[in-house]
């Protein structure tokens, strides 16, 4: 499901040459990934659109948890092996963000994800044995990046679900950018970066509904939503979202919704994550940091509660 909708382009650049859109969608990292180009030459444009989608593609068979050969399965399987240098950039950036956030991201949660059901639709609900089991496994501080290659210690296994999609948008407008595109938006899912001399209007849906409960106006920045209604489950009058705690094993229960404004994909993609396992108290680290802001749903009763912290 989509968390976020665009909702148009302001036109805030006046003079320059006329710009000509083009648009491609293609179908990777398990969703749609969109992308939105202003251009002076079609040709360019056109080809910057192909070297992109074939950049994307390749950085998701990389990074596939479930594809044979990926950098990810292979370092899993195997517990130490060499991998392409945008796999063990894209970790030590995730290493790094595990820090931060006090390890709320967790790039190896994937046996908790299993026990859940969420990889392959087949829900359950885990008892409390199994999950305190499960959570030996599960500890970003044992992967670590020698030389060319990952290591993994204590049986833990690697899921880059959490950072993966950001950092491939954000690959593709740093090319973009390279290339002397002039303006453009690139859209995964939901994960949304933009960049030229306008402003993109970007909607935030309403997790239990149809309508746009937030209107974000975007000028070369990243927006990010994390949400309970995304990929879910019930049982017994309970949700159960695919964002699991990785100090609990158990879903994160504390937004309906967590949207979070950054510089670049990855990190907005990060911090969504680690804010809805954090909860309010997460709150503080976009007080401290004025490149970071977040908006959160909180269910009270049958509504829900906007926070913010800041500057959206």
């Amino acid at each position: 499901m989509r968390t976020v909708v665009i909702l148009g382009l302001l036109l805030t650049a006046c003079g320059g040459p006329e710009l000509f859109e083009h648009e491609r969608t293609e179908f990777a990292f398990g969703s749609y990934f969109r992308i939105k180009l202003l251009a002076k030459s079609e040709a360019r444009a056109e080809s910057s659109l192909t070297r992109a989608f074939s950049r994307v593609h390749r950085l998701d068979t990389l990074w596939s948890a479930f594809l044979p050969g990926s950098d990810v399965a292979r370092v899993s399987q195997l517990r130490r092996a060499a991998v392409s240098s945008e796999t063990r950039v894209l970790v030590e950036a995730a290493l790094r963000l595990g820090d931060v956030t006090g390890g709320a991201l967790d790039v190896t949660v994937a046996p908790l994800m299993e026990a859940w059901g969420f990889p392959d639709g087949r829900y359950r609900v885990p008892d409390s044995s199994e999950l305190m089991t499960l959570l030996s496994g599960v500890d970003y501080r044992k992967v670590s990046v020698r030389g060319d290659s990952l290591l993994l210690e204590g049986g833990v296994r690697l899921d880059l679900g959490a950072v993966a999609v950001g950092n491939a948008v954000d690959r593709a407008v740093e090319d973009f950018i390279e290339e002397g595109i002039e303006q453009g938006l690139v859209d995964a899912g939901g994960d949304i970066r933009v960049f030229g001399d306008r402003d993109w209007r970007i909607g935030l849906q309403d997790p239990r509904g149809d309508g746009v409960v937030r209107v974000f106006e975007l000028r070369n920045r990243a927006i990010s939503t994390s949400g309970d209604y995304q990929k879910f489950f019930e049982r017994n009058g309970r949700r159960y979202s695919h964002i699991v705690d990785p100090a609990t094993g158990r879903p994160a229960c504390h937004f309906a919704s967590v949207t979070v404004l950054a510089p670049s994909a990855l990190t907005a993609d990060a911090y969504s994550t680690a804010l809805f396992v954090m909860g309010v108290e997460g709150m503080g680290l976009f007080e401290a940091e004025d490149s970071l802001a977040a908006v959160v749903l909180v269910p009270d009763g049958g509504s829900l509660q906007m926070l913010e912290a800041g500057s959206p």
